[in-house]
Formats: structure tokens, sequence, C-alpha cells
């Protein structure tokens, strides 16, 4: 395949938001062509903001404050890590499709809106993962997590994906030339945060014996109204991943793609939300409470997780339909994981895990070129499938090694998260009946031992000092 930049109507060069679509030239040194990342900066900072509603509004912590530090600290750390070791890995250069040539940030060759293109999704990511985590993790396993994911997973599943030259992003397969398509962050955002916050759901095990054992009482009044006004600011700001990378003269763009994305993603969102609400009322048995409703909220980004492979070529109709059918997915698995012992209060393995997995898989079918035959279809969907495992099986041994090493060196709990764990683990232990941790995470259990989170201090389990507790 040729390496050169094509002209401004080649649209098969522009599958990704993530590199630049035209050459700098001259002639547009006198215009200001930064507003797009400042844009895009102040939707991820919305986005971290709506997540931070959404984990008080959800989660049953104790302190509030150690959601709001855990929460910056994230947000800092790892910016300073993506900016200071993931840009070497992820742009500036190609070897062999793998790495980028190691330029660092202060390089006059180094795009700066480019690095805030992938500052965005390793922000997004380590937002999505801290869901699963959030207000029981110890803070050194929040800076080993963002490390891993904002140094090295996500970088190079950026260069792969999202760079012209990356492995994934353009190969050949049987002779036949063939994509990994990801234009908003279906794998390198959405499934690597969800399968990130999934391993540590699991590796932390139980804190309560089922989420659905909650009754409304125990839900504070006003955090419905805090987690709908998070998941909407979420919404815009997942829209950050949609922006591409483009020059601007005189604040118009000299290219748009097939298909608006912004329209694809209201209308992805609304179908998806709109069968979700339907759902609810035809389901027998489902009656509408705090975590019903929000499920319908939650369903908004699921439609626009679905469509996030290939948004910038699904037409308005195929956004709809997909997103229509995958909220049957989205809702079933919603009511599995509700419904078993596995503590995801945001729901993120199904919104961003299965939604992402699905979205990425389906994709090839829709991005066919004229001429394209059977073969290169299906060889086409084979090259998404492999990569889509790749990326899986990547992400999951790093981020597994990495849980299992803190909970060894027993830094995976806070002190407070330590307390309600032996709780959880003493109880189970007088239980009559014993199953394996993957039944007792996912089975649906009518008659649990129910554990409810307590402030109260545990006489046997001390600590001297402040950082042990956080």
């Amino acid at each position: 395949m040729s390496n050169a930049l094509p002209n401004e109507f080649d649209y098969n060069y522009y599958d990704y938001p993530s590199y630049s679509r035209f050459e700098y030239n001259s002639s547009l040194s006198s215009y200001d062509t930064s507003w797009p990342s400042l844009a895009r900066v102040v939707f991820v900072i919305l986005l971290r903001i709506g997540f931070v509603l959404i984990h008080v509004g959800s989660v049953p912590v104790n302190n509030v404050n150690l959601i709001l530090l855990q929460n910056i600290v994230d947000f800092c750390w790892v910016t300073i890590i993506y900016v200071l070791i993931g840009v070497v890995i992820a742009y500036t250069g190609d070897a062999r499709g793998i790495i980028g040539q190691g330029y660092w940030i202060g390089d006059a060759s180094v795009d700066k809106d480019e690095v805030i293109i992938g500052w965005a999704a390793v922000v997004i990511a380590a937002a999505i993962c801290t869901c699963g985590i959030v207000g029981r993790t110890h803070t050194v396993g929040y800076l080993v997590i963002g490390f891993l994911l904002a140094g090295l997973v996500q970088p190079f599943l950026i260069h792969w994906i999202w760079t012209p030259k990356g492995w994934m992003r353009a190969n050949v397969l049987h002779e036949k030339n063939v994509h990994f398509l990801d234009y908003s962050g279906s794998a390198i955002v959405h499934l690597v945060g969800g399968l990130s916050g999934l391993i540590g759901c699991m590796i932390l095990g139980r804190r309560i014996l089922r989420l659905d054992s909650i009754d409304d009482a125990s839900i504070a009044v006003g955090s419905s109204a805090t987690v709908f006004a998070g998941y909407l600011m979420v919404f815009i700001g997942l829209q950050s991943l949609c922006m591409p990378n483009v020059h601007i003269r005189k604040l118009e763009c000299k290219s748009k793609a097939r298909y608006n994305v912004y329209i694809n993603n209201l209308l992805a969102a609304s179908s998806c939300s709109l069968l979700v609400v339907a759902f609810q009322f035809l389901v027998p048995g489902e009656e509408f409470n705090h975590w019903t409703v929000m499920r319908c909220v939650q369903a908004t980004i699921a439609g626009l997780v679905i469509i996030s492979a290939g948004t910038d070529i699904y037409s308005p109709s195929a956004a709809m339909g997909l997103a229509s059918s995958g909220s049957v997915i989205f809702y079933l698995i919603a009511r599995q994981v509700f419904g078993s012992a596995l503590e995801d209060y945001c729901n993120i393995v199904a919104i961003h895990l299965v939604c992402a997995v699905l979205g990425s898989f389906i994709v090839p079918f829709f991005n066919i070129g004229n001429g394209d035959d059977v073969i290169s279809i299906l060889l086409n969907f084979c090259w998404q499938f492999i990569c889509l495992i790749v990326v899986i099986v990547f992400v999951g041994i790093v981020i597994s090694l990495a849980f299992v090493i803190l909970q060894l060196t027993g830094l995976l709990r806070n002190r407070s998260e330590y307390l309600n764990h032996l709780r959880a683990s003493l109880a189970e232990g007088r239980s009559p009946q014993r199953s394996t941790i993957l039944e007792r995470l996912f089975r649906i259990d009518r008659n649990p031992i129910y554990l409810q989170p307590s402030s109260t201090v545990d006489d046997q389990v001390t600590s001297g000092s402040r950082i042990g507790r956080y």
C-alpha cells in the first residue's frame, strides 16, 4: 500500500480522528488552528466531572472526599504519564508498525494537536476503569493502574490502530488489504476501560453480596438527579472522540466525512434509550426505581458506544438500527450483572465492555466499498476479529497481573474496603452453600447473605498512618 497522503476527497484515508487529514501549508500559518484541541480538552474535563457525579451518586462509599481525591489524583497522574511516556510510544514516527520513533513531547516535530487526541483517549479510559474500583482501591493501586494504561497499554494500541502505519490499522491478509476499524475509540477507549474495571471488580471480590438488595431507602435523596446529570455530561464529553484532527482555514473545514458523526451519535443514543425504557414497561416484574431509571439513562451512552467503531461510515438509518438491536444485548447483560454479586454500580460491563465488543465485531460488514467482493469482506471481518482478540488478551494479561501483584503486596484495598471485604468473607464462610468465584460473582442468587457496607471501625484492624488508610 502507498503511504503517500491522499487528496482531500479520498475518504478511505479518513477512518480515524487521530491523525491529520491534511498536510500543513505555509498559507495556514497565520490562522489559529488550536481551538479544536481546546474544545477537546473542555469536553474531556466535562466528562471527568460527569464521572465524579456518577461515582458520588451511585457508589455507597462513606467518605465522598476519598472519591474526589482519587479522581483528581487519577486525572493528573494519567496526564503526566501519558505526556512523558505514552506519547513517545504512540506517535511521532513509526518502527515496523509497532511503536513510535521515540520523540519526546518537547521535540518540534511532535504534533501537539495529535497529542491531545491521545490524551483524551487515555483520560476517558481511566475514568471508565475508575468506575469499577472507585472508593475501594488504595491510592497506590490507582497510580499503578493509571501508569500501565496511560504509559503502556493504550499508547501501543493508539499506535497500532490510530496511526497510518500501525500494524492493526492496515495490513495484508491473503494478498488482500485489510483494516481494523475503530473511529472513535470502541477498542482503544471503551473496551480497555470496561475490561480493566471488570478485572478490578473481580479481583477485589465482594463487599456486599448483591446489588439489587439495596432498597430505595438506602439511596440518598438527590442521588438520581446527580447521576442523571453525570451521564449527560459523559455523553457530551464522549463527543471529543469524534472530533477529527483537521486544519482550519478561516473557520471553514476543507472536507466533510460522508456522514455527520454527531447526528449518528444522537440517533443511536436516543434509539437505544427509548427501547430500554420500553423494555422496562413490557418486562414483567421490572419496577421503576433508582437502578432501573439509571439503566435507561445509561442506554444513551451504550448506544453511542455500539456505533463508536464506525461512526463515520454508518448512515443515520444504520446507526439507529444498530443501536436498537444492541439495546437488547445491553438490557439483558445489565439485568444479569445487576442480579449478580459483581459490584458494578456504574454498569461499565454492559455499557462499555459488551457494547464495545459488539460494535467492533459488526462494523466490517458496513465498511463495503465499490468493487469489494465476498472474499474481501470476509477477510476484513477475520482481521477485525483477530485484532479484537489481541486487544482483549493484551489488556487482560497486563491489567490482571497488575491487580494480582497489588493484591499480594497488600496495596490493593484501602482500609474501609478491607473491613467490608473481611466481613463479606466471614459471612460467606458461615454460609452452608459454597460455590466457585465465578458463580458467586455472576450467578443470580435469590437468597443471598446480605451485607451493607458500614462505617464502623473494626478494632482488630489498625493503621498508624494516613497513607495506610487511603
